[in-house]
């Protein structure tokens, strides 16, 4: 008889996190077309991004933005909406 998606859903919510997270993540792969990176890759990708946007801030090629002005641009945008 073949496993309904309730009952995979049922059982997933059992796992141990660190399993749940795992399962999470292969199949969040499998949604990925041709991306068949490791988890391990795409931590050092975002590090490498990471190191990247900091030294370009540090540099001062780029600047912040303050929060406020952030959160002051995005309270815009939604009351814009309503």
């Amino acid at each position: 008889m073949p496993v309904t998606l309730e009952q995979v859903v049922k059982d997933a919510r059992n796992l141990p996190l660190a399993e749940l997270e795992r399962l999470v993540a292969e199949l969040i792969r499998d949604l990925e077309p041709g991306d068949s990176a490791s988890p391990e890759e795409i931590e050092t990708a975002w590090d490498a991004e990471i190191a990247r946007r900091l030294e370009e801030i540090n540099s001062g090629k780029v600047k912040g933005i303050p929060a406020e002005e952030v959160f002051a641009r995005l309270r815009a945008k939604r009351d814009e909406t309503r």
